[in-house]
């Protein structure tokens, strides 16, 4: 695959060609990768008000009596958005979704436990337990290619 770059200063914004002779399941991957926009830092709620956390310091996202929070080394903070809408604008290679109320950074994962039956203890950065329900076991096992 060859690439070419054209500097042109009538562009304002980025374009991107691709020319082949078929499309194939590479070119395919390439499209999907190039127009996925992921968060680089969301905006969250806490008693100061409000703040920007950047994504890479997101240890996890959970839900907890109807309301979503966002854990931190830094702390908790509140966040207006749902879980699904953050698992969509989050990159994928970075968060997984563990269970129904809860998104982890995969960066964070400081160790899995798989000896339960039918799920997974999974501790994170900062002495932070929690547990992958079922539901998402084969998901997260294919991930890390347990």
């Amino acid at each position: 695959m060859k690439f070419e770059v054209s500097i042109d200063p009538s562009y304002k914004e980025p374009k991107i060609i691709i020319l082949t002779d078929k499309m194939t399941d590479e070119i395919s991957d390439i499209m999907k990768r190039l127009s996925e926009t992921h968060m680089d830092s969301l905006a969250v709620f806490s008693e100061r008000g409000v703040e920007i956390v950047e994504c890479k310091d997101i240890v996890r996202i959970y839900t907890e009596k109807q309301k979503v929070f966002l854990q931190t080394a830094a702390g908790i903070y509140t966040v207006r958005s749902r879980l699904y809408e953050l698992e969509e604008k989050l990159n994928s290679q970075f968060f997984v979704r563990i269970s129904n109320s809860e998104i982890v950074n995969i960066k964070m994962i400081t160790n899995m436990d798989i000896s339960m039956t039918g799920t997974i203890g999974v501790s994170l950065t900062g002495n932070i337990k929690t547990y992958a329900s079922r539901r998402y076991v084969s998901k997260i096992k294919k991930l890390f290619g347990i």
